[in-house]
């Protein structure tokens, strides 16, 4: 993995911390539809849905199923703040 593409990421519920680690990318749903995360990413914040895909590797990803939640990017930092799925 190149040096430019990683991302910290933390992706938390109420009670624990789901993952966290340096990945390649980040996917996720909001109203307007699916978007990545990729390392040197704007500054950003937004409300999410349905799922994120935790990109580990070009080749490797792990889906996490979510109700709803909030992303926030900030200098190659991805904090994901979820509610379990109803």
């Amino acid at each position: 993995m190149l040096k430019d593409s990683i991302l910290t990421v933390i992706i938390k519920n109420r009670d624990r911390v789901l993952y966290s680690g340096q990945v390649y990318a980040v996917t996720a749903v909001n109203d307007k539809g699916v978007f990545d995360i990729l390392g040197q990413h704007e500054n950003f914040i937004s409300l999410i849905k349905d799922k994120v895909i935790i990109h580990l590797t070009p080749k490797e990803s792990r889906e996490i199923q979510i109700g709803n939640g909030i992303v926030r990017v900030y200098k190659d930092e991805v904090h994901i703040y979820v509610n379990p799925r109803s």
